[in-house]
């Protein structure tokens, strides 16, 4: 029996927080894994990712034990160590799929409402958080990898992440 099946007789469809992914699939991974190859799997992904961000959706999720990105604490490297631990995963030589957009609340934002703040700024290695003329910060989607480091590191959490529109 699929985990789907398993889900909605479970009641999962009445839940809806159950129903959606906790979090992007790792890089080079979408489109790519099978919620039963998984849940058979010892997921080498979680032991080979550096930060600690892979994580498995529990067992009562509709999508248990499919990895997924928690940016709680850290942001991903595209270090590319989980693709070469998953056995379906894409070949690492390729460019990692868009984890998903980081997207900016102006108006929790701290620099948005006179206090001074870089805390996420100082994260970004790619230079998509910039301060303007007035020390508020403004998020260059452009330049942003959807890595997720400034997340964890924003004091007031006005900095949110958007899946990509692809299927897990």
């Amino acid at each position: 029996m699929d985990n789907g099946r398993r889900a909605f007789l479970r009641g999962a469809f009445l839940r809806r927080e159950d129903r959606a992914a906790l979090g992007p699939p790792p890089p080079w991974h979408q489109d790519k894994l099978d919620a039963d190859l998984c849940h058979a799997c010892d997921a080498p992904c979680v032991s080979a990712c550096g930060p600690g961000i892979i994580k498995r959706h529990p067992d009562e999720h509709l999508l248990a034990a499919l990895p997924y990105l928690s940016f709680e604490e850290s942001g991903c490297t595209f270090c590319g160590e989980c693709v070469t631990a998953c056995p379906m995963a894409l070949d690492a030589k390729q460019a990692p799929v868009p984890l998903g957009q980081v997207k900016l609340n102006n108006d929790s934002c701290l620099g948005w409402n006179g206090v001074l703040c870089i805390s996420c700024r100082s994260h970004c290695e790619y230079g998509a958080l910039k301060l303007d003329v007035q020390m508020r910060m403004r998020l260059d989607e452009a330049a942003c990898t959807g890595c997720g480091r400034c997340l964890a590191v924003c004091p007031n959490g006005s900095l949110n992440f958007s899946l990509p529109l692809t299927k897990v």
